[in-house]
């Protein structure tokens, strides 16, 4: 199988060569079959045929509910031809050596090219993985690839997504807020660089103050946050006129409020400490 993956460079080198003849499609087409719905195409080799159906339908269930919880639902993404990609790769090594990733990669995103990529065999992919990179293309194909937006506001979208981690994340993030541990807006929001995050602390915060945004002031206020990014408005700016906070201070202190008086501790997370 290693075999059709070297295969696979050395012809799309030779695609890029002038007078080749071959283009990168075509070369796809060959080697990998697809499975295609309204707004994904599957790229697979030999995958089991029951794991790409649901890979399918749940990827369009995900795109519905990512759409619908953000605001988004009456904006028409990825139709078609413009349809988002996924390369469901045969093994770890495979997709490992396709695509550079670090060995602990399991799942990773191309936000520009709507590409997600994966393995048969990652158990988290499809309840967790696929609605968080999912949720990463929708967002910034609505906001658009500026880089001053804060990576809690990018991860938060995304890990709201998450049914299987969202009520974990929340009983972390009230928590942190209990014991006065959290990290505060401002300081969260000058990191840029994931190798500067506590990755329990970070994600726990993030999806926090995205699901406050959401679960409190509703999808339209959301929607209206994001129309202001969309038209280049500064992110800080956005924020404390569409939700009408004076400033940071008083979004951390309604945040702080909101979730100081829960307690979202249900099952193994009872009795649980970061």
């Amino acid at each position: 199988m290693r075999t059709s993956f070297v295969l696979l460079a050395c012809v799309l080198g030779a695609a890029l060569v002038p007078g080749a003849g071959v283009s990168r499609a075509e070369v796809i087409s060959s080697l990998w079959q697809t499975q295609k719905s309204q707004h994904f195409i599957i790229y697979h080799q030999g995958a089991p045929a029951d794991y790409v159906t649901r890979l399918v339908d749940q990827a369009e269930r995900y795109y519905e509910s990512v759409t619908d919880r953000l605001g988004y639902r009456s904006f028409s993404f990825w139709s078609w031809d413009d349809r988002a990609k996924i390369f469901l790769y045969p093994d770890s090594a495979s997709y490992l050596g396709d695509t550079r990733r670090a060995a602990w990669s399991g799942a990773s995103v191309n936000v520009k090219t709507r590409t997600i990529s994966t393995f048969i065999g990652q158990e988290t992919f499809i309840d967790s993985m696929l609605p968080h990179e999912m949720a990463h293309i929708i967002f910034r194909e609505f906001v658009g690839h500026r880089k001053d937006l804060p990576l809690w506001l990018d991860e938060g979208v995304a890990g709201v997504q998450e049914e299987g981690k969202l009520a974990e994340r929340l009983t972390q993030a009230v928590n942190l807020i209990k014991r006065g541990v959290y990290i505060g807006l401002k300081d969260l929001s000058d990191i840029r660089d994931y190798s500067l995050v506590v990755p329990q602390v970070f994600y726990a915060e993030s999806c926090s103050l995205v699901n406050f945004l959401l679960e409190k002031y509703g999808r339209e206020k959301f929607l209206d946050f994001s129309r202001a990014l969309r038209d280049k408005a500064d992110w800080q700016d956005s924020l404390e006129r569409c939700y009408q906070f004076r400033n940071l201070g008083e979004f951390e202190s309604a945040w702080k409020e909101y979730y100081g008086r829960q307690n979202r501790v249900s099952g193994d997370d009872a009795g649980k400490e970061l």
